[in-house]
């Protein structure tokens, strides 16, 4: 609301700007905006410091589609002011917390240590969870955001989810600002993840009202540091290679995917898979479906779990990397809008804290709903 504006357009009923990429649109010559920005790389650095705003929104999607009608701005960068502390660079990483999309969506305190609190956020695509090898992944972005918002410095942070990298959705951290996280505190917290997702086909009508699958743990993608035949004769050839398990194992694997049925799993080794809406897509034989994923499962990147049960049951998840052949004959309307990212997400979380279930839930994203498809394709 204080950024000052320094041009601003309105996109007209032209094929020149209409159903064009932000990225591409802010540089061209006939549109207002190109007097700042001259190239893709000051288009790309201006709309990830949140400069460019399409009606009157930041835009976070360099390929977002933008039509006819919209309102697209370009704004000052913004420059802290300079302080006596000479803390200026700290009060900028600290802004990278809303650069980056992470937002903390509950917090609750761990009544058997006082001092540490369960902390539930939100994170965007493209924030690995674990590590601070780099002041951008979850468990350091959580630690500066707390950091700020209490007033205080020295927050120990970890990670008890493992989410995907390339998947969006809530993260469960313990936070600590006296000493550091033990196993014990980490294991008093069991937090069962429910992920919506939108996948190709139509699943059977039993899947309506909820079934199990066992989780295959032999099939799961695992990489491990292998030496060539070649290292082996030469002990100066260069270092290890990474062996894609899954992929040598896809054949191999699919016979330990046990049919769904209606008998109840412990969802500690189980998925709960439940099928809510299902599109037919006009002028096509094709089926897309909206589905929701529960498990406890937590070994680590459970998305490519679900991602990898749901391929080899005949479903597979829209945009995921294994289903390029479906996801091509998809209409060029669901392609434009999904570009490069897997349509799966985890937006429910319920966080057993000592015995006290807390369901956190944020709104499920659009592209894994029905409903959005039906209207954008009507």
């Amino acid at each position: 609301e204080d950024a000052t504006i320094l041009i601003e357009a309105t996109i007209a009923n032209s094929a020149l700007f209409d159903s064009k990429r932000l990225k591409w649109l802010c540089r061209q010559d006939e549109f207002p905006l190109s007097k700042f920005i001259k190239s893709k790389r000051e288009c790309m650095n201006a709309i990830r410091k949140g400069r460019v705003f399409v009606n009157r929104q930041v835009a976070l999607d360099s390929s977002r589609i933008v039509g006819e009608g919209d309102v697209v701005s370009l704004v000052e960068e913004y420059e802290p002011a300079a302080t006596s502390d000479g803390n200026d660079d700290e009060r900028i990483a600290n802004n990278v917390v809303e650069d980056l999309g992470v937002r903390i969506v509950k917090e609750l305190p761990l009544q058997r240590s006082k001092d540490i609190t369960v902390v539930v956020a939100y994170k965007p695509v493209g924030i690995r969870c674990i590590g601070s090898f780099t002041p951008n992944t979850l468990e350091m972005i959580t630690k500066r955001c707390v950091e700020r918002n209490r007033g205080t410095k020295n927050i120990h942070s970890h990670s008890v989810s493992k989410l995907d990298t390339g998947v969006a959705g809530l993260s469960v951290l313990l936070l600590s600002s006296s000493s550091k996280i033990n196993d014990e505190d980490l294991h008093s917290v069991k937090v069962s993840y429910t992920f919506s997702a939108l996948v190709h086909g139509n699943p059977p009508e039993e899947w309506k009202d909820g079934v199990y699958v066992p989780v295959p743990t032999a099939g799961l993608r695992q990489w491990k540091r292998q030496k060539t035949n070649h290292q082996n004769e030469k002990k100066s050839s260069s270092g290890d290679v990474a062996v894609d398990v899954d992929a040598t194992r896809e054949d191999k694997s699919s016979s330990t995917i046990t049919s769904p049925s209606n008998t109840v799993l412990d969802l500690d080794s189980a998925l709960f898979i439940h099928c809510h809406d299902s599109l037919q897509i006009e002028g096509d034989e094709q089926r897309i479906s909206t589905i929701t994923v529960q498990s406890r499962f937590d070994n680590g990147r459970l998305a490519n779990v679900i991602s990898f049960v749901l391929r080899k049951l005949g479903y597979p998840v829209v945009n995921d990397r294994f289903g390029k052949r479906e996801f091509s004959a998809l209409p060029r309307r669901i392609k434009n809008i999904v570009k490069q990212k897997v349509c799966i997400g985890c937006y429910c979380a319920d966080v057993e804290c000592e015995g006290v279930v807390t369901m956190v839930n944020v709104e499920r994203h659009k592209r894994t709903q029905c409903s959005f498809w039906r209207e954008a394709l009507s």
